[in-house]
Protein backbone atom coordinates (compact mmCIF):
# COMPACT_ATOMS: atom_id res chain seq x y z
CA UNK A 1 0.00 0.00 0.00
CA UNK A 2 1.53 3.51 -0.94
CA UNK A 3 2.70 5.98 1.95
CA UNK A 4 0.33 8.71 0.48
CA UNK A 5 -2.76 6.05 1.14
CA UNK A 6 -1.68 5.73 4.68
CA UNK A 7 -1.06 9.33 5.04
CA UNK A 8 -3.56 11.87 4.54
CA UNK A 9 -1.52 15.00 4.60
CA UNK A 10 2.28 14.91 2.68
CA UNK A 11 5.08 15.45 5.58
CA UNK A 12 6.46 18.54 3.66
CA UNK A 13 5.40 20.60 0.41
CA UNK A 14 7.64 23.10 -1.45
CA UNK A 15 7.14 24.89 -5.25
CA UNK A 16 9.97 24.45 -7.99
CA UNK A 17 10.26 26.75 -10.67
CA UNK A 18 12.51 27.59 -13.46
CA UNK A 19 13.63 30.02 -15.99
CA UNK A 20 11.58 33.18 -15.31
CA UNK A 21 13.56 35.65 -17.22
CA UNK A 22 11.59 38.29 -16.76
CA UNK A 23 12.14 41.80 -18.49
CA UNK A 24 9.38 44.74 -19.27
CA UNK A 25 10.04 44.46 -23.07
CA UNK A 26 8.18 43.01 -25.68
CA UNK A 27 8.09 39.23 -26.97
CA UNK A 28 11.11 37.98 -28.71
CA UNK A 29 12.93 34.98 -29.53
CA UNK A 30 16.05 33.24 -28.40
CA UNK A 31 19.30 33.61 -29.57
CA UNK A 32 18.59 31.45 -32.81
CA UNK A 33 15.60 33.37 -33.62
CA UNK A 34 13.76 30.32 -33.71
CA UNK A 35 11.99 29.78 -30.28
CA UNK A 36 9.57 32.58 -28.67
CA UNK A 37 10.12 34.28 -25.39
CA UNK A 38 7.10 36.40 -23.50
CA UNK A 39 9.11 38.29 -21.36
CA UNK A 40 6.39 40.42 -19.70
CA UNK A 41 4.22 37.48 -19.84
CA UNK A 42 6.27 35.56 -17.38
CA UNK A 43 5.87 37.48 -14.59
CA UNK A 44 1.71 37.05 -14.92
CA UNK A 45 2.65 33.02 -14.76
CA UNK A 46 5.28 33.69 -11.80
CA UNK A 47 2.15 35.43 -9.96
CA UNK A 48 -0.02 32.59 -10.98
CA UNK A 49 2.45 29.96 -9.71
CA UNK A 50 2.75 32.50 -6.47
CA UNK A 51 -1.08 32.28 -5.63
CA UNK A 52 -1.83 28.62 -6.41
CA UNK A 53 0.93 28.03 -3.93
CA UNK A 54 -0.80 29.97 -1.19
CA UNK A 55 -4.01 28.27 -1.99
CA UNK A 56 -2.83 25.22 -1.63
CA UNK A 57 -4.57 22.88 0.68
CA UNK A 58 -1.15 21.23 1.99
CA UNK A 59 1.14 24.72 3.27
CA UNK A 60 3.98 25.38 1.15
CA UNK A 61 7.17 25.58 3.40
CA UNK A 62 9.76 26.65 0.81
CA UNK A 63 10.09 27.36 -2.74
CA UNK A 64 13.38 26.27 -4.78
CA UNK A 65 13.87 28.76 -7.38
CA UNK A 66 16.66 27.15 -10.28
CA UNK A 67 17.85 30.28 -12.03
CA UNK A 68 17.05 33.01 -14.89
CA UNK A 69 14.53 34.74 -12.74
CA UNK A 70 15.53 38.08 -14.78
CA UNK A 71 16.58 37.85 -18.60
CA UNK A 72 19.51 39.60 -20.57
CA UNK A 73 17.28 41.55 -22.14
CA UNK A 74 17.79 44.30 -19.12
CA UNK A 75 20.86 44.47 -19.73
CA UNK A 76 20.23 47.37 -22.92
CA UNK A 77 19.09 49.45 -20.19
CA UNK A 78 22.02 49.12 -17.84
CA UNK A 79 22.90 47.79 -14.54
CA UNK A 80 19.98 49.85 -13.03
CA UNK A 81 17.44 48.38 -15.24
CA UNK A 82 18.34 45.11 -14.47
CA UNK A 83 18.39 45.83 -10.71
CA UNK A 84 14.78 46.65 -11.23
CA UNK A 85 13.63 43.69 -13.08
CA UNK A 86 15.08 41.98 -10.19
CA UNK A 87 13.47 43.67 -7.86
CA UNK A 88 10.16 43.13 -9.62
CA UNK A 89 11.08 39.51 -9.69
CA UNK A 90 11.55 38.81 -6.18
CA UNK A 91 8.36 40.82 -5.45
CA UNK A 92 5.71 38.55 -6.17
CA UNK A 93 7.82 35.88 -3.83
CA UNK A 94 8.33 38.11 -1.05
CA UNK A 95 4.41 38.18 -1.13
CA UNK A 96 5.01 34.47 -0.06
CA UNK A 97 6.18 35.44 3.57
CA UNK A 98 8.12 32.29 2.91
CA UNK A 99 12.00 30.86 2.58
CA UNK A 100 13.03 30.97 -0.93
CA UNK A 101 16.00 28.88 -1.86
CA UNK A 102 17.89 30.82 -5.42
CA UNK A 103 20.73 29.79 -7.35
CA UNK A 104 21.77 31.95 -10.02
CA UNK A 105 22.01 30.99 -13.71
CA UNK A 106 23.90 32.66 -16.93
CA UNK A 107 20.75 35.54 -17.56
CA UNK A 108 21.56 36.64 -13.96
CA UNK A 109 25.32 36.91 -15.15
CA UNK A 110 24.54 39.07 -18.17
CA UNK A 111 22.96 41.54 -16.01
CA UNK A 112 24.94 42.02 -12.83
CA UNK A 113 28.51 40.54 -11.57
CA UNK A 114 29.08 37.46 -9.59
CA UNK A 115 30.30 40.05 -6.91
CA UNK A 116 26.92 41.79 -6.81
CA UNK A 117 25.11 38.78 -6.44
CA UNK A 118 26.99 37.60 -3.04
CA UNK A 119 25.57 40.43 -1.63
CA UNK A 120 22.54 40.34 -3.10
CA UNK A 121 18.76 38.64 -2.06
CA UNK A 122 19.75 35.61 -5.01
CA UNK A 123 22.40 34.66 -2.19
CA UNK A 124 20.00 32.16 0.04
CA UNK A 125 23.03 31.70 2.49
CA UNK A 126 23.30 35.31 3.25
CA UNK A 127 19.24 36.19 3.15
CA UNK A 128 18.29 33.00 4.63
CA UNK A 129 21.57 32.96 7.18
CA UNK A 130 22.95 29.79 6.37
CA UNK A 131 26.69 29.75 6.45
CA UNK A 132 28.44 30.84 3.28
CA UNK A 133 30.75 28.80 1.92
CA UNK A 134 33.64 29.24 -0.83
CA UNK A 135 32.78 32.46 -1.43
CA UNK A 136 30.47 31.02 -4.11
CA UNK A 137 26.55 30.56 -4.49
CA UNK A 138 26.89 27.08 -2.77
CA UNK A 139 25.20 26.27 0.48
CA UNK A 140 22.87 23.51 2.15
CA UNK A 141 19.51 23.21 4.11
CA UNK A 142 17.79 20.45 5.89
CA UNK A 143 14.09 21.37 5.60
CA UNK A 144 13.27 18.22 7.30
CA UNK A 145 15.27 15.87 9.28
CA UNK A 146 15.19 12.94 6.32
CA UNK A 147 16.09 15.37 3.67
CA UNK A 148 18.84 17.56 2.63
CA UNK A 149 18.83 20.42 -0.47
CA UNK A 150 22.11 20.99 -1.88
CA UNK A 151 22.66 24.02 -4.43
CA UNK A 152 25.61 24.07 -6.37
CA UNK A 153 26.81 27.44 -8.44
CA UNK A 154 27.21 26.17 -12.07
CA UNK A 155 28.93 29.31 -12.75
CA UNK A 156 31.71 28.62 -10.21
CA UNK A 157 34.16 28.55 -13.20
CA UNK A 158 33.22 30.49 -15.74
CA UNK A 159 33.32 33.82 -18.49
CA UNK A 160 30.10 35.03 -17.24
CA UNK A 161 29.83 38.01 -14.22
CA UNK A 162 33.72 38.46 -13.68
CA UNK A 163 34.22 41.48 -15.56
CA UNK A 164 35.20 43.01 -12.45
CA UNK A 165 37.38 40.32 -11.57
CA UNK A 166 39.62 38.92 -14.70
CA UNK A 167 42.33 38.41 -12.71
CA UNK A 168 40.10 35.35 -10.87
CA UNK A 169 41.53 32.27 -11.39
CA UNK A 170 38.78 30.75 -12.09
CA UNK A 171 38.03 33.19 -14.74
CA UNK A 172 41.49 32.63 -16.51
CA UNK A 173 40.61 28.55 -16.20
CA UNK A 174 37.37 28.72 -18.07
CA UNK A 175 38.46 31.54 -20.76
CA UNK A 176 41.88 28.93 -21.49
CA UNK A 177 39.09 25.90 -21.55
CA UNK A 178 36.76 27.77 -24.22
CA UNK A 179 39.72 28.64 -26.50
CA UNK A 180 40.49 25.24 -26.20
CA UNK A 181 37.55 23.63 -27.00
CA UNK A 182 35.40 26.13 -29.08
CA UNK A 183 37.23 27.51 -32.23
CA UNK A 184 34.54 30.35 -33.19
CA UNK A 185 34.89 33.64 -32.50
CA UNK A 186 31.30 33.66 -30.57
CA UNK A 187 32.12 31.29 -27.19
CA UNK A 188 28.00 31.33 -27.17
CA UNK A 189 28.06 29.52 -31.37
CA UNK A 190 28.65 25.59 -31.00
CA UNK A 191 29.20 25.53 -34.61
CA UNK A 192 31.65 22.73 -35.85
CA UNK A 193 30.94 21.09 -31.88
CA UNK A 194 29.21 17.46 -31.97
CA UNK A 195 27.59 15.64 -29.13
CA UNK A 196 29.04 16.45 -25.75
CA UNK A 197 31.39 18.67 -26.71
CA UNK A 198 28.58 21.48 -27.74
CA UNK A 199 28.69 22.03 -24.06
CA UNK A 200 31.61 24.09 -24.52
CA UNK A 201 29.62 27.41 -24.57
CA UNK A 202 29.91 30.40 -22.90
CA UNK A 203 26.18 29.92 -21.28
CA UNK A 204 27.22 26.69 -19.52
CA UNK A 205 29.72 26.46 -16.78
CA UNK A 206 31.82 24.46 -14.68
CA UNK A 207 32.00 23.59 -10.80
CA UNK A 208 35.03 24.70 -9.10
CA UNK A 209 37.90 21.73 -7.39
CA UNK A 210 36.97 23.17 -4.20
CA UNK A 211 33.33 23.03 -4.47
CA UNK A 212 33.62 19.53 -5.61
CA UNK A 213 35.71 18.45 -2.32
CA UNK A 214 32.63 20.42 -0.39
CA UNK A 215 30.08 18.50 -2.28
CA UNK A 216 31.95 15.20 -1.43
CA UNK A 217 32.03 16.14 2.77
CA UNK A 218 28.64 17.24 2.50
CA UNK A 219 27.41 14.05 0.90
CA UNK A 220 29.31 11.84 3.36
CA UNK A 221 27.94 13.04 6.56
CA UNK A 222 24.79 13.27 4.78
CA UNK A 223 24.75 9.66 3.87
CA UNK A 224 26.17 8.59 7.24
CA UNK A 225 22.98 10.65 8.59
CA UNK A 226 20.77 8.40 6.26
CA UNK A 227 19.82 11.91 4.65
CA UNK A 228 17.95 11.92 0.97
CA UNK A 229 19.48 14.27 -0.84
CA UNK A 230 18.28 16.91 -3.71
CA UNK A 231 21.03 18.63 -5.55
CA UNK A 232 19.64 21.88 -6.99
CA UNK A 233 21.64 23.76 -9.58
CA UNK A 234 20.82 25.78 -13.02
CA UNK A 235 23.12 24.01 -15.62
CA UNK A 236 22.02 19.97 -15.84
CA UNK A 237 24.73 17.67 -14.69
CA UNK A 238 23.10 14.94 -16.76
CA UNK A 239 21.51 15.53 -20.31
CA UNK A 240 22.70 13.48 -23.06
CA UNK A 241 19.43 12.23 -24.49
CA UNK A 242 18.90 15.37 -25.66
CA UNK A 243 19.12 16.40 -29.53
CA UNK A 244 19.04 20.37 -28.80
CA UNK A 245 21.66 22.41 -28.29
CA UNK A 246 23.80 20.68 -25.06
CA UNK A 247 22.90 22.62 -21.64
CA UNK A 248 25.22 20.88 -19.39
CA UNK A 249 28.23 21.17 -16.90
CA UNK A 250 31.53 21.23 -18.19
CA UNK A 251 32.61 19.36 -15.92
CA UNK A 252 29.48 17.20 -15.41
CA UNK A 253 31.42 13.78 -15.92
CA UNK A 254 34.08 14.94 -12.29
CA UNK A 255 30.92 16.30 -10.51
CA UNK A 256 28.80 12.80 -11.08
CA UNK A 257 31.48 10.75 -10.29
CA UNK A 258 31.65 12.12 -6.73
CA UNK A 259 27.60 11.98 -6.44
CA UNK A 260 27.85 8.47 -7.28
CA UNK A 261 30.25 7.66 -4.86
CA UNK A 262 27.35 8.21 -2.04
CA UNK A 263 24.01 6.07 -2.17
CA UNK A 264 22.04 9.64 -0.47
CA UNK A 265 21.49 11.25 -3.95
CA UNK A 266 18.04 11.05 -4.84
CA UNK A 267 17.77 13.47 -7.12
CA UNK A 268 18.87 16.64 -9.13
CA UNK A 269 17.07 19.47 -10.26
CA UNK A 270 18.20 22.10 -12.86
CA UNK A 271 16.55 24.63 -15.28
CA UNK A 272 18.40 26.15 -17.88
CA UNK A 273 16.87 23.61 -21.03
CA UNK A 274 13.43 25.40 -21.04
CA UNK A 275 11.71 22.21 -22.67
CA UNK A 276 12.70 20.35 -19.51
CA UNK A 277 14.31 16.90 -19.54
CA UNK A 278 13.99 13.64 -17.41
CA UNK A 279 16.10 10.45 -16.85
CA UNK A 280 17.14 8.27 -14.06
CA UNK A 281 20.66 7.24 -14.30
CA UNK A 282 22.18 3.75 -13.98
CA UNK A 283 22.87 4.34 -10.14
CA UNK A 284 18.57 5.74 -9.83
CA UNK A 285 19.33 8.90 -9.60
CA UNK A 286 16.48 11.23 -10.93
CA UNK A 287 17.77 14.29 -13.45
CA UNK A 288 14.39 16.47 -13.33
CA UNK A 289 15.35 19.77 -15.61
CA UNK A 290 12.18 21.69 -15.28
CA UNK A 291 10.64 23.26 -18.52
CA UNK A 292 11.21 27.11 -18.49
CA UNK A 293 8.36 29.89 -17.92
CA UNK A 294 9.53 32.45 -20.32
CA UNK A 295 8.73 30.14 -23.22
CA UNK A 296 5.19 29.30 -21.92
CA UNK A 297 2.44 31.14 -23.77
CA UNK A 298 0.00 33.53 -22.18
CA UNK A 299 -2.54 31.48 -20.54
CA UNK A 300 -0.53 28.29 -19.68
CA UNK A 301 1.19 27.40 -16.33
CA UNK A 302 4.96 26.17 -15.61
CA UNK A 303 5.53 25.49 -11.99
CA UNK A 304 5.49 22.57 -9.64
CA UNK A 305 4.38 21.29 -6.35
CA UNK A 306 6.58 19.10 -4.46
CA UNK A 307 5.40 16.66 -1.89
CA UNK A 308 7.32 14.63 0.71
CA UNK A 309 5.62 11.30 1.64
CA UNK A 310 7.36 8.43 4.18
CA UNK A 311 9.07 6.49 0.75
CA UNK A 312 8.96 9.01 -2.05
CA UNK A 313 8.82 12.90 -3.23
CA UNK A 314 5.20 13.32 -5.71
CA UNK A 315 6.02 16.21 -7.90
CA UNK A 316 3.10 17.60 -9.23
CA UNK A 317 3.78 19.64 -12.41
CA UNK A 318 1.35 22.51 -13.65
CA UNK A 319 0.75 23.15 -16.86
CA UNK A 320 4.03 22.56 -19.59
CA UNK A 321 5.62 20.63 -16.45
CA UNK A 322 5.07 16.86 -16.35
CA UNK A 323 4.44 15.01 -12.62
CA UNK A 324 7.34 12.72 -11.20
CA UNK A 325 7.22 10.16 -8.62
CA UNK A 326 11.12 9.93 -6.82
CA UNK A 327 11.72 6.87 -4.42
CA UNK A 328 13.70 8.23 -1.05
CA UNK A 329 16.98 6.18 -0.20
CA UNK A 330 16.05 6.06 3.37
CA UNK A 331 12.15 6.43 4.50
CA UNK A 332 11.05 8.35 6.99
CA UNK A 333 9.08 6.06 10.07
Amino acid sequence: MSSDIIQDRPILTFGVIADVQYADCDDGTDFSKTRQRFYRNSLNLLKNAVNSWKSSTDPISFILQLGDLIDGKNKQGGEIVGKRALTTALRPFNSLHLPVYHVIGNHELYNMTRSFYLTSPLNSALSLRIEPNLNTLTYTFLPHPKLRIVALDTYDVGILGYEDNQEDSKFKAALSMLQEKNNNTDFNDHSGLEGLERRWVAYNGGVSEAQILWLEKVLKKAQDKEENIIIMCHVPLMNWDKDSTCNLVWNFEEVMTVIWQYNCVISVFAGHEHDGFHMTDEHGIHHITFQGVIETRPGGDCYATARLWPDHIAILGAGRIPSFSVPLRYAIR
